[in-house]
């Protein structure tokens, strides 16, 4: 008995763990994908210095939504929900057209899909930091 105890007591804390990791790496999610959208106003109206920047963080926020990836991934197999890990995917495969409808110039694709990535980006924050670690949720 006490070694299921003791096992319940370390999927939790991993559980704990992971979420919170998952917590970080979505509000840096979120800010960066806000802070493409101050530069692309920036660069909108005429200030082009902007656009550097705008570059390296859409190399950043791949970056970081691979990692999404692999922490909802690690969190859907120990008892996390496995739609956010279907989720993280699909923004990444978003995320990887904006990059290339940034460089192909095609602004009627490019920037109502940044809106949508923002949107879901900021919903799976949120609904991050309303999950509790212990117990299943495996079907939220």
């Amino acid at each position: 008995m006490e070694a299921l105890v003791l096992q319940t007591d370390q999927h939790s804390s991993r559980r704990a763990a992971t979420l919170a990791a998952l917590r970080i790496v979505l509000a840096l999610h979120a800010l960066a994908v806000l802070a493409q959208a101050v530069l692309a106003g920036q660069f909108l109206s005429g200030i082009e210095s902007p656009v550097l920047f705008h570059e390296w963080t859409a190399w950043f926020i791949l970056v970081l939504s691979a990692i999404q990836i692999m922490l909802s991934l690690w969190l859907a197999r120990i008892g996390g929900p496995l739609w956010l890990w279907v989720a993280s995917i699909f923004i990444f495969i978003a995320e990887a057209l904006q990059v290339g409808t940034g460089y192909g110039r095609f602004l009627g694709v490019h920037i109502p899909l940044g809106v949508f990535v923002f949107g879901a980006v900021v919903w799976m924050m949120l609904w991050s930091l309303r999950r509790q670690p212990a117990g299943g949720d495996r079907a939220v």
